[in-house]
Formats: C-alpha cells, sequence, structure tokens
C-alpha cells in the first residue's frame, strides 16, 4: 500500500498547488512520514502514527510539531476522500498550537431550523427572539457574530436588502439579503420593539433589558441549545459553534459551485469579498474544509486534467 499512499502524495501535491498553495515544506514532510511507515511495516495511516512522527525530533518546538501534524492531517483528509481504509480523519488540536485550525461543524438545513425554532423557547422571550434571528443571520449570509452585533439601525436597510457591514480592521462591505432574509429581520425589527420599551436607540440587535448584546453571553445560550438538541462533535471535529455557521456557509456555497460545475476560482474570489476575508487565500482553506467538497475538487481537477484544460 506504500506505493499508492506516494501516488496519492503526489496528487493531493498537484492538486494543492494548482489551488495556489505555495507548499514550501510539505512535500518534504509528508515524503518522510510515509518513509517512517514503510520502515515500520505499515501499509495505512494511522492517528498514532502520525502523532508519534509529528512529535519528532525530541526537543522540537510545539508550534513545529503542530505544524508537522498539520501537514499530514491535510494529507490524511485527502486520501480518507479517495480511500478511507487508508486513512482516517485525524482529529484537531492534538497537538495544541495556534496553527491548528478547528475543524468547523457544517450543520444541516434541518439542524439550522430545530436551533432558531428551540433558541425561541429560551425566556424571557426577546432574549430567545434575539438568539434565534442572529443564528438565522449568520446561517444565511455567513457573516461574523461580532459583526452581526455590532449592527446599527442605519446599516441595514430591509427596502433596497443590503446590509452595510463593519469587519476585521473596521473594513466595511455590503451584503446583500435574500428576500425571506430581509422579511425575518423585518419581524425582528418590529417584534423586538414592541418587547423592549427602553433601549439603546442605536443597535439593531437588543436584549431584553434592552442593551446591545454581548457575544458571550450569545455563545452560552447557543451551547445550552445544542447540548439540550445533542448536537456532539463529530469525529475529528470539536463540539458546535456559532462561528461555524460561517464556515457552513463558505462550504456550503463552494460545494454548490464544484457540484454545478461553475467557475471556482470566480467562486472563491467573490465569496472573500462577501466574507470580507482580507486575502483570497483564506477562503480557499474551505476548499479541504470537508472530505466531501475535497472529493469534488479532485473530480474537477482530475475532469479537467483528462480534457486537457491544465498543463501537465
Amino acid at each position: 500500500m506504500t506505493t499508492v499512499l506516494n501516488d496519492y502524495e503526489q496528487e493531493y501535491l498537484r492538486l494543492r498547488r494548482l489551488m495556489g498553495a505555495t507548499l514550501h515544506a510539505h512535500e518534504g514532510l509528508i515524503s518522510g512520514f510515509l518513509l517512517s511507515l514503510e520502515t515500520a511495516g505499515q501499509g495505512a495511516i494511522t492517528v498514532e502514527a502520525a502523532v508519534a512522527w509529528a512529535v519528532l525530533p525530541t526537543g522540537a518546538s510545539p508550534r513545529w510539531r503542530a505544524y508537522r501534524l498539520a501537514v499530514v492531517r491535510g494529507f490524511a483528509a485527502y486520501v480518507h476522500a479517495r480511500n478511507p481504509a487508508l486513512a482516517p480523519i485525524i482529529p484537531a488540536g492534538l497537538i495544541p498550537s495556534k496553527v491548528v485550525h478547528a475543524i468547523p461543524y457544517i450543520y444541516t438545513p434541518r439542524q439550522t431550523v430545530e436551533l432558531m425554532d428551540a433558541a425561541l423557547s429560551l425566556g424571557p422571550p426577546a432574549r430567545g427572539l434575539t438568539v434565534s434571528t442572529v443564528i438565522g443571520l449568520m446561517a444565511a449570509t455567513g457573516m461574523r457574530i461580532g459583526e452581526a452585533l455590532a449592527l446599527d439601525l442605519e446599516d441595514v436597510d430591509l427596502g433596497a436588502g443590503v446590509i452595510m457591514v463593519t469587519g476585521k480592521y473596521g473594513k466595511e462591505r455590503l451584503v446583500p439579503l435574500h428576500p425571506s432574509t430581509a422579511g425575518a429581520l423585518a419581524g425582528y425589527l418590529s417584534a423586538s420593539r414592541d418587547l423592549v420599551t427602553a433601549r439603546d436607540p442605536d443597535a439593531f440587535f437588543l436584549t431584553y433589558i434592552g442593551t446591545r448584546p454581548h457575544p458571550g453571553n450569545l455563545q452560552t445560550a447557543f451551547r445550552s441549545l445544542t447540548t439540550d438538541l445533542g448536537l456532539t462533535p463529530r469525529p475529528g471535529a470539536g463540539p458546535p459553534r456559532l462561528h461555524d455557521f460561517r464556515h457552513t456557509f463558505a462550504t456550503e456555497s463552494l460545494t454548490e459551485a464544484y457540484r454545478g460545475g461553475a467557475d471556482a476560482d470566480a467562486r472563491i474570489a467573490v465569496l472573500a469579498t462577501y466574507l470580507g476575508h482580507v486575502s483570497p487565500a483564506s477562503t480557499y482553506w474551505y476548499l479541504s474544509s470537508t472530505p466531501e467538497l475535497l472529493a469534488l475538487v479532485t473530480e474537477r481537477v482530475q475532469t479537467a486534467q483528462t480534457h486537457g484544460k491544465l498543463l501537465s
């Protein structure tokens, strides 16, 4: 099986480079890891083997060890998408470091609706309404939680169906709204003002005492909802987070593009602007965020190569 893994290595590196990654150290690291498997007489990747290799050499910094494991984890996800028997999904966080990306929890449409419905049961009524509407807005637009809670009334033009969002580093962007989302926000605006009389005159979203919600309090309420609904971490992922609605939005948008045969690079460029990413490189990360999407990317590249649309 080592030969098969070596072939997958070349496919994976070529695919990542076609996606725009530079991969300065990946080839040497993956080759070194596969050599360690061969030396140990192992024909498949295991979590134990990956971690044992990543913590070498003795005395290496935690950051370097985490980077080594992150490289192998990305490769293992690719192999898993091609042949699950040869590699598992390696969990994130086994070697803690800031360079380790948290694997997002991807919500299904049904789970999103269930969470919004469950939020309405939170008391007082104004609190439940705010939590439910924020969940819906994040799911529909991919906004960050801080961006949503920072919205002022003047930022939301429901008639035009657009929101002015202030993102990281004070960067502003216009986010268009689906008519159903604009309608839901209009309903929130009316109902919340009936429930809360003394209130912040500028804030769009309100607590039951009329102040602007704090992200930490909303996160706490959301965790209680996921617990009550029995949403448990999937293999290789952490517990469901409110921020994962942003990941879900991006991943589903790219998955739809690949399934429909759309120009993926054009979609990434648009999505990067829509999400407020500083660089499209941040958006490209989503291409490997789920095995399903990575498999679709692989299929697209292989099809293009077959028809001579990519340089060999």
